[in-house]
């Protein structure tokens, strides 16, 4: 796979939200892809590891990725983390890792749908970022 451009981004962050219901993600490349952390709530911390490995699409039409998920033994963190890291991975054609831990006890729905949309907007932040 040729080096894409990523090269003049080192480093992207961003924040969205807030309290219980925040997240980060902070986006390193390390010259041949993006190495991601994605956290937030109350208890921030390593809840799974998600890597995503962009592919032509079996279809013929556009891109995929082939993604590998290593959750921590109870932990959801990797559902969102998935999700960023596919996105990435097809958008920016480079292998995506990203570590997620997100926390906060007794979630209401409202609050799980929130993070989830937070999830959404920082990835597409980056995305125009980086792109």
């Amino acid at each position: 796979m040729p080096h894409n451009r990523l090269i003049n981004f080192p480093i992207w962050q961003g924040k969205a939200g807030e309290g219980r219901c925040q997240i980060s993600l902070f986006l390193q490349d390390t010259g041949n892809g993006l190495n991601g952390l994605l956290t937030g709530g109350e208890k921030p911390h390593v809840g799974g590891v998600v890597l995503a490995l962009p592919r032509p699409s079996l279809r013929g039409e556009g891109w995929s990725a082939d993604v590998y998920i290593t959750p921590v033994p109870g932990h959801k963190d990797v559902d969102v983390a998935r999700k960023v890291a596919a996105l990435l991975a097809c958008e920016l054609r480079c292998s995506v890792v990203v570590t997620a831990g997100i926390h906060s006890d007794n979630l209401s729905p409202e609050e799980l749908s929130q993070i989830i949309c937070h999830c959404e907007t920082l990835t597409q932040d980056a995305l125009a970022a980086l792109k």
